[in-house]
């Protein structure tokens, strides 16, 4: 499929997106390192929380985002601004090879704010591109999911125009939480400690689109009973 021809987010946003306070505490630590108001400052709130100091101590890179003149960067188009971005963190040596990921998320700090989620930069990684490569059929019958996310800057910026093209207006947090959760769960899917193969999703989500299609038509609800539970607890 193209990039282009899903004209509104392929997946249900507020279903995938209310499991991320189930199963992560990423919301109060994003808004609270989002309220800084400097790169470094939000950089570094967040830089256990990513897992990016397995790979990358804060403090290497600490003095070379301070002099990152951010609007250098954001005011590019994706695909410019994350080479040019990733080439700098190469060359100032605070990674020894191309990390788009860690690249992608400093333009979404840059990009961001307390109240604006950009829609321009989303965050990249693993779960949000697998979701996007399964949800736009860029992999297809006898492939798997993949280990670890692009690092091709192209695909990079066909997925970032995947998101800016589908997103639902104001609402590209709640976007981007729904393609990690659904991305993690696809990920997740036996044979475990192997990408996923593609077939195995479809039958997943097949199955399951059936199961609450058919509680729904025999009960007159989907997932939950809430009336029941209501009127237990009066």
């Amino acid at each position: 499929m193209s990039i282009g021809i899903v004209p509104e987010p392929p997946l249900n946003v507020d279903y995938w997106a209310s499991l991320y306070p189930v199963y992560t505490n990423y919301a109060e630590q994003y808004e609270e390192a989002m309220n800084a108001p400097r790169l470094v400052d939000r950089a570094e709130q967040f830089w256990e929380w990513k897992g990016l100091n397995r790979s990358i101590p804060f403090e290497s890179i600490e003095p070379t985002l301070s002099q990152l003149d951010e609007a250098t960067y954001i005011t590019r188009d994706p695909r410019r601004a994350i080479e040019s971005l990733s080439d700098h963190l190469i060359d100032e040596d605070v990674v020894g090879s191309d990390s788009f990921v860690t690249a992608a998320f400093l333009l979404h700090l840059m990009a961001s704010g307390p109240d604006q989620y950009s829609v321009k930069f989303p965050i990249y990684d693993r779960r949000v591109w697998n979701a996007y490569v399964y949800l736009w059929e860029l992999r297809g019958e006898g492939d798997r999911l993949y280990s670890q996310a692009s690092q091709s800057s192209a695909q990079y910026a066909e997925f970032c125009r995947a998101f800016q093209g589908t997103c639902p207006d104001g609402r590209a947090r709640a976007y981007e939480r729904a393609l990690f959760m659904f991305g993690g769960f696809i990920s997740r899917i036996p044979p475990k400690d192997t990408p996923t193969p593609i077939e195995r999703i479809d039958e997943v989500l097949k199955f399951q689109e059936q199961a609450v299609a058919r509680m729904r038509d025999a009960d007159g609800y989907s997932l939950v009973n809430l009336n029941a539970v209501e009127n237990s607890i009066q």
